[in-house]
């Protein structure tokens, strides 16, 4: 697999938040999540079968999702909605640009980069856009799982 400059990016990202958490005020458990989140992000794949494998890291299987359309989904809806998106996308993650931890969650901003695999919604295989993404991460232990999982993503997209 090509590594994208944004594959670095993640990979840097990853390594300051390991390096930020050490002489951290927050609690064990927000640097637990925070470092977590940063560790699934520079390990994110841009295929959708290696996506699957890191993201069932990620998202416990009870995980409600609010990203893809109106309706919210657990995690085996978003998985096959993904599908779909990675079947008319090509798709790559921005470095994380912003975090903030509170409590149980992890809210993030970064930059989504899709390029359409054939023509549709009047652009041409090719183009590319660019998203600005929020996402709010809450985790929670879950049984069957030996560290905190996401139960609940909310991720809000402009730029479309």
């Amino acid at each position: 697999m090509e590594q994208t400059i944004y594959y670095k990016e993640r990979q840097k990202g990853y390594k300051e938040a390991l390096k930020e958490t050490k002489k951290s005020q927050r609690s064990s458990f927000e640097n637990q999540i925070k470092l977590k989140l940063y560790k699934w992000w520079a390990e994110w794949k841009p295929d959708y079968e290696g996506w699957l494998k890191v993201a069932d890291t990620l998202y416990a299987d009870s995980c409600k999702i609010d990203a893809i359309g109106q309706e919210t989904q657990i995690f085996q809806d978003y998985k096959a909605a993904m599908k779909h998106q990675r079947d008319a996308f090509s798709m790559d993650m921005g470095p994380i640009e912003q975090c903030v931890v509170e409590n149980d969650t992890v809210c993030i901003f970064y930059k989504m980069y899709m390029t359409f695999k054939g023509d549709m919604f009047g652009r041409k295989k090719g183009d590319e856009i660019v998203l600005k993404v929020t996402e709010f991460n809450t985790f929670d232990y879950v049984d069957g799982y030996d560290e905190p999982m996401v139960v609940h993503l909310n991720l809000i997209t402009t730029g479309f």
